[in-house]
């Protein structure tokens, strides 16, 4: 079974063991994905201490951006040129573009997301938060995931 999605996971903990089961209780719990097993990659995961923790950061923030601009530049090839266009999105593929999109601003997790702060529920990283984290880092983790699914045309991106 290959990884469907890989996702790293921002969360604020005590400890390591604590920041993993705050990750595996979210996704045993959240109604968006739905995955058949998870993987964390301890070795890859960091601490806010870590030299690393910022470039992986900034690095998942930026892809987050790439997936979304990938989306809305799919998007605007249905013809959709600006506000006043949203009236007449068509149902079907144009309308799934957008609704990805928005689950990206709004901070609904989905498969294409790369980095989640489980701390804001959100794709990015407010002032706040970044601010606390570098006041405290070692109160922060990145938890790098890898997720599968033995059916991938049935992962849930949304359950009604």
């Amino acid at each position: 079974m290959q990884p469907i999605s890989t996702h790293l996971v921002l969360v604020s903990a005590p400890g390591f063991d604590n920041a993993c089961g705050q990750v595996r209780d979210f996704f045993d719990n959240t109604l968006l994905v739905r995955y058949d097993r998870i993987d964390i990659r301890r070795q890859e995961s960091l601490r806010g201490t870590d030299g690393a923790f910022d470039q992986a950061l900034r690095q998942g923030i930026a892809d987050n951006r790439r997936t979304l601009h990938r989306f809305i530049g799919e998007f605007e090839k249905t013809g959709f040129s600006g506000i006043g266009d949203l009236d007449r999105v068509e149902c079907g593929y144009p309308s799934k573009l957008l609704h990805i999109i928005t689950h990206f601003l709004d901070g609904f997790i989905g498969i294409d997301s790369k980095f989640y702060n489980l701390i804001d529920d959100s794709h990015w990283l407010p002032e706040n938060t970044a601010e606390a984290i570098a006041e405290t880092p070692e109160h922060y983790y990145l938890i790098q995931l890898d997720c599968f699914s033995q059916t991938p045309d049935k992962v849930s991106l949304v359950q009604a």
